[in-house]
């Protein structure tokens, strides 16, 4: 069997997600979602009521990362799933918080096989969430929110500040979500 590169294992992964979601219209399926500004990347998002993160470890990675990216993730998504290589299934079995879902690749590197469900948790960092909005899209928030036009010249990272201090977190987790899944122009910010 050849190496398996992120490539194929991105193949696979996001074949099993659009059969699963490709008639969902209250679903976006969103390749390498940028976290914190940049400061990590998740391979694949799925938005729809909750945010499910997956992160993908193939054959041609390595682990070393993951420490970093877990910390992230675990603040942003409220369901993950990471989808590993034979090779580091029992690394990762050990590195994993266990409400994180894990699959493996099938031996003839067809299909991905479930080892551990995942379940969903609900703590996430308000302040990662409200990140992922780019500034017209904060100044929707303050409508959305029914706040002050004037607040629309503050900067970037005032608004940020203000916004997860006066907005209840539910209403701005609904009003992103929304946005995530209308975005287009996603390599423009």
């Amino acid at each position: 069997m050849e190496l398996l590169n992120d490539f194929k294992v991105r193949s696979l992964l996001l074949t099993e997600l659009n059969e699963v979601y490709g008639d969902c219209t209250d679903t976006r399926i969103i390749n390498e979602l940028g976290l914190d500004n940049g400061a990590s990347r998740i391979d694949i998002a799925v938005v729809n009521g909750i945010m499910h993160g997956y992160e993908i470890k193939s054959d041609l990675d390595n682990l070393d990362r993951l420490p970093r990216q877990m910390e992230y993730y675990n603040r942003a998504f409220e369901r993950m799933t990471i989808v590993v290589s034979r090779k580091y299934l029992a690394e990762v079995k050990g590195l994993v918080p266990e409400w994180w879902g894990i699959k493996v690749i099938s031996a003839d590197q067809s299909r991905l096989i479930n080892v551990r469900k995942g379940r969903r948790v609900s703590k996430q960092d308000p302040t990662l969430i409200i990140k992922l909005l780019w500034k017209k899209e904060l100044e929707g928030l303050i409508d959305h929110l029914g706040l002050a036009k004037s607040l629309k010249k503050m900067r970037k990272k005032q608004l940020l500040t203000l916004l997860n201090q006066e907005a209840d977190f539910k209403v701005v987790q609904s009003y992103v979500y929304n946005v995530l899944k209308q975005r287009e122009n996603w390599r423009i910010s």
